[in-house]
């Protein structure tokens, strides 16, 4: 009896993982993507040198709308995409000359990306994929601080891309689980200090994401 029930479950995952895709879709989509995002340790300057901030994890949230290709396009197999992304991490600490500092406030971006990637598909249901992504995106400090003390703040609109890659896996012939991962980054965002000095900074994160994509 357990064979048997172990024998069902193994044939199971192999319909899903191994067995016939669904059509694949082409035509217009709309998605969804939550995930989280390490912001790396940033190099800031200003007049009077150069200092480090680092940053906390957060969650990351995406929302999309595209058109898959249909197969045999001379664009190639894959998709294209507009795509809205907030990101908001909060300080841990900032490091100067003198020291490093507990930190406080937070950077918040809203990006606005045209991507598109390229999908490779087989007779699974499983699909890589690859792109790149280009835009822009606001950059906002929020209520920055040095041990406690305030530090700055400000918004700045810059230039941004990524770099993405993941696995679709085809649910039915017009719903898609797609788990990927994106490298994101933009030019220098520059912020104002309490003391009226400017300061910009780097601004480069990891990001994981998990989402659904509905076709029709």
């Amino acid at each position: 009896m357990k064979r048997t029930g172990l024998t069902i479950l193994a044939s199971c995952l192999s319909l899903f993982f191994c067995g016939p895709a669904s059509a694949q879709h082409s035509g217009p989509y709309v998605g969804a993507f939550v995930g989280g995002s390490s912001l790396l340790t940033t190099k800031a300057s200003n007049s009077l040198g150069n200092f480090s901030i680092s940053f906390d994890p957060n969650l990351t949230g995406s929302a999309v709308a595209g058109w898959d290709f249909e197969p045999g396009n001379p664009l190639g197999e894959g998709r294209i995409e507009l795509e809205y992304t907030r990101r908001s991490n909060t300080v841990d600490q900032m490091k100067f000359v003198e020291g490093s500092f507990k930190g406080g406030g937070k950077v918040t971006s809203d990006s606005l990306l045209v991507n598109f990637f390229g999908v490779f598909h087989d007779a699974g249901r499983w699909a890589p994929y690859a792109g790149v992504g280009a835009g822009v995106a606001r950059m906002e400090a929020s209520s920055l601080q040095v041990g406690g003390n305030p530090m700055g703040s400000g918004s700045s609109v810059v230039l941004a891309y990524q770099l993405g890659a993941g696995l679709d896996v085809a649910l039915t012939n017009y719903l898609n689980l797609d788990l990927g991962y994106r490298f994101f980054g933009s030019s220098k965002p520059s912020f104002t200090e309490v003391s009226g000095r400017k300061f910009d900074m780097n601004y480069f994160s990891h990001n994981a994401v998990l989402g659904l994509r509905v076709g029709f």
